[in-house]
């Protein structure tokens, strides 16, 4: 009788295996931490140093009026005037997720815009990923799962 004999080589298997188990046992509250860190400083340096919206557009310039009233009142930019909103960006850690934001009134009308006091404030959106923060989040997160496996 003629036949054939195969066999299956498994001990790669095995050992995707237990990767597989070590990702699912695996702690992600180190890898939300690292996460919300990350977009804190990110937040924070596009109300610092960029001063555009993490699409790339560029803010909306202050009124006549209000640049007047900050010159020589702050050294800060444009969302920046005593450094209130800067120092206010936080983020929390809730379950399986992370919030990033300011618990600050005013810091809605500067993402959205709006008129609270009779005259219109533009939206300057500070809260957000931009294409380069995106690609930094994505190094963090390889960089944890590399660590982990």
């Amino acid at each position: 009788m003629a036949g054939v004999t195969l066999t299956q080589d498994t001990k790669g298997l095995e050992v995707l295996a237990e990767r597989l188990n070590q990702l699912a046992s695996a702690d992600y509250d180190d890898l939300l931490e690292q996460i919300g860190g990350t977009v804190e400083s990110q937040t924070r340096r596009r109300l610092s140093e960029e001063k555009e919206a993490p699409d790339g557009s560029p803010w909306e310039p202050l009124s006549d009026d209000w640049a007047a009233r900050k010159s020589g009142r702050s050294s800060g930019g444009m969302l920046e005037y005593q450094g209130h909103l800067l120092d206010s960006i936080a983020y929390q850690v809730n379950g399986d997720e992370v919030q990033i934001g300011t618990g600050l009134i005013y810091g809605a009308i500067h993402q959205l815009g709006g008129e609270p006091v009779g005259k219109p404030i533009p939206a300057r959106p500070y809260l957000g990923l931009s294409s380069d923060n995106e690609n930094e989040l994505n190094e963090v997160i390889e960089a944890w799962l590399n660590q982990l496996l």
